[in-house]
């Protein structure tokens, strides 16, 4: 008896600890689980990719870009937790963040939907949350099953993802990138040979000829030239699409959510799931 009291106590105490910490989250696919997870109310800051819920994110001081953290950002908001995407750098900023005394989480981040559920139990298993994680991963495994039965039968479409950079830099999604996979994912044909993101041309557009084109909402205007993609497939049968960044990059906790629509920009809402 007395043994099962003391580890009720060490029970109660770790989920009490779990609660009452201050967290700072980089990623937005990790903020964006820690939100889901429930525990929101606990991000002291967050990274600039970390967009998501906005009504959460956008009240949050920044710590900086994840993929170039300034030495003092996290540091600054003294967090007993640090989350993290294993892809965030400098790596030697991430790797000193325990010396500070900040209980310090890398999450591996890649762009496979496995990775997107392991990632889940990962935020999950630091938060005491199992059993809400396998909830949203029975989700997203019941939806993206009806997102692989509905395209098994249809044929690819050719498919651009593209954003601007500013001053007419407009960058194009490889075969290797988060968009990249997500496209090949929900059944479409990524039109860019190469395997990272690369500037394209609008002359290189309208020889790519796809027969959709999705744009980032995230940085506001596209930078396509209406012209040149009106001559395209994807101009000529009006599918030209925007779609969050997060969205098709982030591979979060709404996977399912973004090949669901995913599949119905490539096949004009053909499925019962489409809105």
């Amino acid at each position: 008896m007395v043994k099962l009291l003391q580890v009720t106590l060490l029970c109660a105490f770790l989920i009490q600890s779990v609660s009452a910490s201050k967290i700072v989250s980089v990623g937005g696919s990790i903020t964006e689980t820690v939100v889901a997870l429930g525990h929101g109310d606990q991000l002291i800051g967050v990274d600039l990719s970390s967009i998501y819920p906005k009504d959460v994110t956008s009240k949050l001081p920044n710590v900086g870009y994840w993929l170039s953290l300034p030495q003092e950002g996290i540091l600054s908001l003294k967090p007993d937790i640090a989350i993290l995407s294993a892809q965030s750098k400098p790596k030697k900023i991430v790797e000193d963040l325990p010396k500070y005394g900040i209980e310090t989480y890398i999450i591996d981040d890649t762009p496979s939907l496995d990775s997107a559920k392991s990632k889940i139990r990962a935020v999950a298993k630091v938060l005491d949350e199992s059993q809400k994680a396998e909830d949203i991963i029975s989700r997203i495994d019941k939806n993206v099953a009806k997102v692989i039965e509905s395209i098994k039968s249809k044929e690819k479409p050719k498919v651009l993802f593209v954003f601007s950079r500013g001053e007419g830099t407009l960058m194009a999604a490889g075969l290797d990138t988060k968009p990249g996979v997500m496209i090949q994912l929900a059944g479409g044909e990524n039109v860019v040979p190469s395997s990272q993101y690369t500037k394209i041309s609008s002359e290189s557009i309208l020889k790519m000829n796809p027969d959709v084109i999705i744009t980032s909402n995230h940085a506001g205007e596209s930078g396509l030239n209406e012209n040149i993609v009106a001559s395209t497939n994807a101009g000529i049968n009006k599918q030209i699409y925007s779609m969050d960044m997060l969205l098709i990059s982030g591979f979060t906790v709404r996977i399912d959510e973004a090949l669901q629509k995913l599949s119905c920009m490539f096949h004009k809402n053909q499925f019962s799931y489409c809105k």
